[in-house]
C-alpha cells in the first residue's frame, strides 16, 4: 500500500514537472517574439520585429488610375465587380438583372447573362465563393429598410442555364431606428466579402465616415448581423476584392462632404493585409488616395491577379451653385504592385521580367469545366515535364506532379466540391487557371 501511495506521488510530482517545463518554453517563445511594424513600406517599420501588430503607420500616398474607357449606357448603374469565368463581370443596382461581360483592356461590352427571377430593389455588391455568387440587396442610404438580403445562386446553375436563387435575409443586431433618414445614417452597405464559413459585410457610414464589420453566416436562412470592429476609413466604403489565399483585403470608395460638393467624390483604395484570420483590421491598414483632380462616384472593385486592380464609377450628376456636373460611368485600372509585391512576393508571386509570360488562352486550356474527377488539358509540347499544383480557394495546397500526360486525376483526391485553381510552373508562374470540381 504505501509502495503504491509512492508510485501516484512520484507520478503527479512528474506531471507537474512537465507541465511547468511546457509553460517555460510556451513563455520563453512568446518573449521571443518581437512585436512590431513588419512591413517595410511603413514609416515606422521596425527590422528587428517577427510579429505583426498592426501598427504600421504610411506616408500620405496619391496615385493615378488609368481610364480604360467609358462603359455602354446599359451599364450606367454599375455597382459592383468581378472576376469569374476568366472575366471581369459588373451589375447595375437597380431594375436590372442582367450580369454584364466587359473587356479589360477597352470596356467594351461582350456579353450579356441575365437571371430570371432575381430581384434588384438595390444590388450593391456581388461576392463569391468556390460554389456560389452572392448578390447583396443590400443597399440602405435611407437607413429605414427590413428586407436586406442576400441573394446566392449556384455557378454550376448559372453554366449550366438552370438557376436556382436562395436567399439569406439579415438584420443589424444594434439597430433600433428605423426612422428614414437620408445619406445620414451609419446603416447603409455596398460592400462585403465571403469567407468559408461566413459573410463579412463593410458598412457605409454617412455620419461617422468609418466602416463596421458585421457577420452573418452563409446559408440561407434570416440572420442577424454580429457587429465586430470599426475602422475610420475617413469616407463611404462602396466596393471589396477579397483574396483568401493572400490575407488581403482591398477596399474602394470615395470621400463625401454634404456641405461642400465640391470635395465630395474624391476616390480612395484602402489596403487591409497580413491580417490574422478573419480580423480583417488587425493587420496592415494603408489608405491610397487618388490625385485630387479626379471625381468619380466608384462603386465597384475587382482583380485578376492580386496586382491589377479594375475599378467601375456609376453616371453621377450634381449641381453646385450654377454649374451641373456629370460623369459618365467608366472603367479604370490601377496597378498596385508598388504598395503590395513587396508584400505578395512571400506568396510566389513575382514580376521579374525575365519569367515566361502567361500563356494564352489559345494554347492552353482545361476541359470540361466544371469537372467530376479528371481534367483534360491541352498545352504546348515544350510544358510536358512542367510542375503543377492545384490550391482551393483558402490557399492550401491539394495536389501537385508533372505534366506528362494531358489529364491529371482528381480520384483519390481530398477535394470536395467547389472552386479551385491550377497553376502550372516552369522557370517562373506560366499560367494560373480556375475550374469548378462538381
Amino acid at each position: 500500500m504505501k509502495k503504491m501511495y509512492l508510485c501516484i506521488c512520484y507520478c503527479f510530482a512528474m506531471r507537474n514537472i512537465v507541465v511547468l517545463f511546457l509553460l517555460f518554453l510556451t513563455a520563453f517563445c512568446v518573449q521571443a517574439q518581437v512585436c512590431g511594424c513588419t512591413d517595410s513600406l511603413a514609416v515606422n517599420y521596425n527590422p528587428n520585429a517577427t510579429s505583426n501588430d498592426g501598427g504600421c503607420v504610411y506616408a500620405t500616398t496619391i496615385i493615378t488610375a488609368d481610364g480604360v474607357g467609358l462603359l455602354d449606357p446599359l451599364m450606367q448603374g454599375s455597382s459592383s465587380l468581378l472576376y469569374w469565368d476568366n472575366g471581369f463581370w459588373t451589375f447595375n443596382d437597380h431594375n436590372d438583372n442582367c450580369l454584364y461581360r466587359i473587356d479589360s483592356t477597352s470596356a467594351y461590352l461582350m456579353e450579356t447573362f441575365c437571371i430570371n427571377g432575381l430581384r434588384n430593389d438595390d444590388v450593391e455588391e456581388i461576392s463569391q465563393d468556390s460554389l456560389y455568387l452572392y448578390f447583396g440587396d443590400v443597399g440602405n442610404n435611407n437607413g429605414n429598410r427590413q428586407d436586406l438580403q442576400i441573394l446566392r445562386i449556384s455557378k454550376v446553375s448559372i453554366l449550366h442555364q438552370m438557376v436556382v436563387i436562395d436567399t439569406i435575409r439579415f438584420s443589424y443586431e444594434d439597430q433600433t431606428d428605423f426612422t428614414p433618414n437620408p445619406q445620414a445614417t451609419d446603416f447603409d452597405c455596398e460592400a462585403f466579402i465571403v469567407t468559408d464559413d461566413s459573410i463579412y459585410i463593410f458598412t457605409k457610414e454617412w455620419v461617422s465616415t468609418q466602416t463596421t464589420i458585421y457577420s452573418i453566416p452563409k446559408t440561407p436562412g434570416t440572420h442577424i448581423a454580429r457587429r465586430h470592429e470599426s475602422y475610420n476609413v475617413g469616407g463611404l466604403v462602396t466596393g471589396a476584392a477579397y483574396m483568401p489565399e493572400y490575407r488581403l483585403v482591398v477596399l474602394c470608395g470615395y470621400d463625401y462632404d454634404p456641405v461642400n460638393l465640391m470635395s465630395s467624390l474624391h476616390p480612395f483604395m484602402i489596403l487591409l493585409y497580413d491580417f490574422q484570420g478573419n480580423r480583417f483590421f488587425s493587420g496592415n491598414k494603408r489608405r491610397l488616395d487618388f490625385d485630387f483632380s479626379t471625381r468619380a462616384q466608384i462603386e465597384a472593385i475587382a482583380t485578376h491577379n492580386a496586382l491589377d486592380y479594375y475599378i467601375t464609377n456609376e453616371q453621377t450628376s450634381f449641381s453646385v451653385m450654377d454649374y451641373v456636373i456629370d460623369i459618365s460611368p467608366a472603367l479604370q485600372r490601377l496597378n498596385l504592385r508598388e504598395y503590395l509585391l513587396p508584400y505578395l512576393s512571400q506568396f510566389g508571386i513575382s514580376d521579374n521580367p525575365d519569367v515566361v509570360p502567361n500563356l494564352s488562352e489559345e494554347n492552353f486550356r482545361i476541359y470540361p469545366n466544371p469537372v467530376s474527377d479528371r481534367i483534360n488539358i491541352d498545352f504546348p509540347q515544350d510544358l510536358v515535364g512542367a510542375v503543377y499544383e492545384i490550391y482551393n480557394l483558402r490557399g492550401q495546397k491539394v495536389a501537385g506532379g508533372m505534366l506528362d500526360d494531358k489529364t491529371i486525376s482528381l480520384g483519390n483526391r481530398n477535394m470536395p466540391a467547389g472552386q479551385y485553381i491550377l497553376s502550372v510552373w516552369k522557370n517562373g508562374s506560366l499560367k494560373k487557371i480556375s475550374f469548378i470540381k462538381k
